[in-house]
């Protein structure tokens, strides 16, 4: 993971205030703002994505592809994320 890649956390206000990666923007794809956010966002840029299991940000995932965006990559849950990247929780 470089400096530019972007961390989206698709979750809950909630589940982020209960704990997310260090430097994660929160966009709540339930709440529909992975789908508002995506015409401002770089489709350029490097996105690394989690929620609580993975489906949600799966489902992020390819609302993001079919947008033309094209380096993505799903880390599943917030553990999952962490221990891929080696980032710490914040609590």
């Amino acid at each position: 993971m470089d400096d530019d890649t972007i961390i989206l956390d698709v979750r809950t206000p909630d589940e982020y205030a209960s704990g997310h990666l260090a430097g994660a923007r929160l966009l709540d794809y339930a709440g529909g703002e992975v789908a508002a956010a995506v015409p401002h966002l770089d489709p350029d840029a490097d996105y690394l994505l989690y929620c609580r299991s993975g489906n949600r940000s799966g489902q992020a995932l390819e609302l993001m592809e079919r947008a033309g965006f094209t380096s993505l990559t799903n880390l599943g849950s917030l553990a999952d994320a962490a221990d891929a990247i080696g980032l710490p929780i914040v609590r």
